[in-house]
């Protein structure tokens, strides 16, 4: 089509060329002293972020979606906000923020992880390698019938201790440079326990914690959520419960016979809690090579009506509801946010 006759173009169709809405994707609100994955938003960042929504935007929830996708036109500046994993501070720190703000939210949860001990794996990895003042100098692993040696041998060079903590504190997967040795190997194992099983996933982290003699007990500042913190977050109405697996599997690596049990285990399990249907997904890390067509069919077998994906950002009356975008959300000052909703929204 030339440039010519898509200026002639009716308004309506010209809509629908462009964002009419936007999902947020959060995790986490909250403030750590380190966290590696960039999943924590500060509480007062998060009710800066939400009094910015309220004032500029139009706030719906994923079930109002749903109908506007149904339709076929969605609200102009519609905003739904979203969080993934079930972190217990999601009801302590976000919930009480978003009742302020009257702003609806959904939560996924991944069903193992309610009332468990145990942190999600990529938080366990940090735990395990990233916290420890000392750890043995040679870790070796057998991974898919692959043996992995590293080296942590090697010391900090001229840093002094207070530099090197410091340094680890403020330390991302995003930078270019690591402190330590072991911050490559946290690298290195994100990477390598991402695609396996839960099973897998449990096997290799109990091996290292029993190298590095830590126990696998979690910290309480990055538990999940309860079972009767899972409901009282559900309870108001302001905030719907979607599942997110029952063990927070990349799909897509999965054969179908696990995928199809992670997704229906996930869902009946909230269901059965909470005693209603559950009838929204999101897909775990969400990235295109992460779930599949056969995981979507799966999940809309499963009697899902709308599932939530963690890439692209345009959103229209057409869009799919088993790939709908969200838009990733760091811990941003309200200035920083601003700058990014003007962007996403073409403003």
């Amino acid at each position: 089509m030339g440039i010519r006759r898509l200026i002639q173009l009716p308004d309506r169709i010209w809509k629908g060329l462009h964002s009419q809405g936007l999902i947020l994707l959060y995790h986490r609100v909250v403030t750590l002293d380190t966290d590696p994955q960039l999943l924590s938003v500060t509480p007062e960042h998060f009710a800066e972020h939400l009094e910015y929504i309220s004032e500029h935007y139009n706030a719906i929830s994923l079930s109002e979606l749903y109908q506007a996708l149904k339709a076929g036109k969605i609200p102009d500046k519609s905003v739904v906000i979203t969080f993934d994993d079930g972190y217990a501070d999601n009801l302590w720190n976000a919930k009480p923020l978003l009742e302020k703000y009257r702003i609806p939210a959904t939560v996924f949860v991944t069903s193992s992880h309610v009332g468990s001990d145990k942190e999600f794996w990529w938080d366990d990895l940090e735990r395990l390698l990233l916290l420890p003042d000392q750890l043995p100098e040679c870790l070796e692993l057998a991974i898919k019938g692959r043996k992995w040696n590293w080296d942590l041998s090697g010391d900090r060079g001229a840093k002094s201790r207070k530099r090197y903590e410091i340094e680890s504190k403020s330390w991302n997967v995003t930078m270019a440079s690591d402190p330590g040795p072991q911050h490559a190997v946290y690298r290195d194992l994100h990477r390598l326990l991402k695609p396996l099983s839960h099973e897998e996933q449990e096997s290799i982290l109990s091996t290292i914690a029993q190298w590095a003699e830590m126990p696998r007990t979690g910290r309480k500042t990055h538990r999940s959520l309860t079972v009767s913190e899972l409901k009282e977050l559900a309870r108001g109405g302001l905030i719907e419960i979607g599942s997110h697996t029952a063990n927070h599997t990349m799909l897509s690596m999965q054969p179908v016979g696990i995928q199809r049990t992670e997704v229906i285990q996930g869902k009946e399990y909230l269901e059965e809690t909470l005693g209603r249907p559950v009838q929204t997904f999101s897909y775990p890390f969400g990235g295109r090579v992460d779930f599949n067509r056969k995981t979507v069919k799966i999940v809309k077998e499963a009697g899902i009506t709308t599932a939530c994906a963690n890439y692209g950002l345009t959103l229209i009356g057409s869009t799919d509801p088993y790939r709908l975008p969200r838009a990733l959300v760091r811990d941003w000052d309200v200035e920083s946010f601003s700058s990014r909703m003007k962007a996403w929204f073409n403003e």
